[in-house]
C-alpha cells in the first residue's frame, strides 16, 4: 500500500516537472509576442515642441535565410509626444507588438534635442531599465535623427541598425564612439564634459554617404558645438578613453607635396596637474606614440645606415610637431569657444589635489579657460619599412 503511494508520488512529481518545463516561466515574453527594437532616433517638432521618437523594429521572418521574402527586414515607426516614456508606450498602440528595447544598438538625437539637454530625456532609460546603458549614442548633424535610420546608406548589412553599430565598432581616432553609460558618467561628474559621436549625411539627395566623424561637444548635458576630424584625433589622443584611440593613421606633408602616413601601434597618455593654489594651476600632457611607417610618397635611397637613422629622426620630429599642433588647436577651442572641460582636467585635479579643486570647482568652467597647459609629445617609429636601394625606373 505504502509502496504504491510512493510510486504514485514520484510519478506526480515527474509529471509536474515535465509540465513546468513545457510551459516555461509564466512571465516570460515570447519572441512572437514582442517587437524587437534595433535602433532609436529622437527629433523635435518645430511647431509643437513635442518629441518625435522613431524606432526601427525587426522583422525576423523577412530576414530568414530559409524562406525568401520581398519585405524589408525592418519596420520604421514614428510617434509624437511630450516625454520619452509616453512615446515608448504610445508606440505599443501603433503596431501589433509590445516594444522590446533590450537589443537596441544605438540612440541618435538631433542637434535641436541635444541643445536642450539630454539627461532629462534619458532619465526614463535609467529609471525603467528598458534600454541598456551600453548602447551607442550619437548626434545627427545638419539632418534629422530619423533619416539616419533609413536604409538608403552605403550598407552591406540588410539592417541599418547593424550598419550603424559597425560604424561605431570600427571607428578610429578621428571619430568618437561613446555609450549611454559614458555620457551619464561624463555629464554628471564634476570636472568633465561629454563628447559624442557625430553622424552626417554628405549627399542629402541620395542619402547614401553616411559617415561617423568628428565629435559633438557638450557642456554638461547640453550641446555647445562640434570639433573637426583632426580636432577629434587630438581629443582621443589626450583622453585615450577607449579602444578607438588605439586605431588610426596620421598623414602629414614631409617635403612639399610628398606625404607620409604613420600607423599607430601603441598610445600612452597622461595628464599631470600642478597647483599650489587656485590662481596657480598648470597641467602637463604627456603623450607617447609608437608608430610604423605605412606609406612614403617620396622615394629615398639610403646607402648608409646613418642616413636611415637620420631620416627616421626627422620624421619623428615632424610627427611630434604635427601632433602638438592638433592638440593645441582642440584645447584652445575647448577653452575659448566652448569653455567646456572635455578632457577631464578638473577630474584629474580633484584626484591629485583635492584642496585646490575645492577652491575652483564651483567656477571651474571659467577657471578651465585660464589653465596653463604644457605638452610633452614623443613619437617613436618602431618599424620604418624602408627599402634599401632605389625603386625609381632605370633609364
Amino acid at each position: 500500500m505504502f509502496g504504491e503511494l510512493t510510486v504514485l508520488r514520484k510519478l506526480m512529481l515527474i509529471l509536474f516537472i515535465f509540465i513546468t518545463f513545457l510551459s516555461g516561466c509564466w512571465d516570460a515574453q515570447e519572441l512572437t509576442e514582442v517587437g524587437i527594437i534595433a535602433s532609436m532616433a529622437i527629433d523635435k517638432d518645430e511647431n509643437s515642441g513635442e518629441y518625435i521618437l522613431t524606432s526601427q523594429y525587426l522583422r525576423p521572418s523577412a530576414e530568414s535565410t530559409f524562406v525568401s521574402s520581398q519585405e524589408e527586414p525592418f519596420l520604421i515607426v514614428s510617434i509624437k509626444g511630450r516625454t520619452i516614456s509616453e512615446l515608448m508606450r504610445k508606440a505599443n498602440h501603433k503596431i501589433d507588438r509590445r516594444g522590446f528595447y533590450a537589443h537596441n544598438k544605438i540612440v541618435v538625437v538631433s542637434e535641436e534635442v541635444a541643445k536642450d539637454g539630454l539627461i532629462s530625456i534619458f532619465e526614463t532609460f535609467q529609471r525603467e531599465q528598458e534600454v541598456r546603458s551600453y548602447v551607442w549614442l550619437a548626434v545627427a548633424r545638419e539632418t534629422s535623427a530619423a533619416s539616419i535610420l533609413e536604409k538608403k546608406h552605403n550598407s552591406i548589412s540588410k539592417l541599418p541598425a547593424n550598419f550603424l553599430y559597425s560604424l561605431f565598432d570600427n571607428a578610429e581616432y578621428d571619430a568618437v564612439a561613446s555609450s549611454l553609460l559614458t555620457f551619464y558618467k561624463d555629464a554628471l561628474e564634476m570636472g568633465n564634459s561629454p563628447v559624442l559621436g557625430v553622424l552626417t549625411i554628405e549627399d542629402e539627395r541620395s542619402q547614401k554617404d553616411l559617415s561617423l566623424s568628428g565629435g559633438a561637444v557638450f557642456k554638461k548635458d547640453k550641446l555647445v558645438g562640434f570639433i573637426s576630424n583632426e580636432e577629434t584625433m587630438a581629443y582621443n589622443w589626450i583622453t585615450n578613453k577607449n579602444k578607438n584611440s588605439q586605431k588610426g593613421a596620421l598623414t602629414f606633408p614631409y617635403k612639399k607635396n610628398d606625404y607620409i602616413t604613420l600607423d599607430l601601434s601603441e598610445l600612452e597618455s597622461k595628464i599631470i596637474p600642478k597647483a599650489t593654489n587656485k590662481s596657480d594651476i598648470a597641467l602637463t600632457i604627456k603623450i607617447k606614440k609608437t608608430v610604423e611607417i605605412a606609406e612614403q610618397q617620396e622615394v629615398n635611397n639610403f646607402p648608409q645606415r646613418k642616413e636611415v637613422v637620420q631620416f627616421i629622426e626627422e620624421v619623428e620630429k615632424k610627427a611630434e610637431a604635427e601632433i602638438e599642433s592638433k592638440i593645441i588647436q582642440v584645447i584652445s577651442k575647448a577653452q575659448n569657444e566652448f569653455q567646456a572641460d572635455i578632457f577631464g582636467f578638473g577630474d584629474t585635479l580633484n584626484k591629485k589635489n583635492p584642496k585646490v579643486w575645492k577652491q575652483v570647482k564651483d567656477n571651474w568652467e571659467v577657471e578651465f579657460s585660464n589653465v596653463s597647459i604644457d605638452l610633452d609629445v614623443q613619437v617613436e617609429i618602431l618599424n620604418s619599412g624602408l627599402i634599401q636601394g632605389s625603386l625609381k625606373p632605370k633609364q
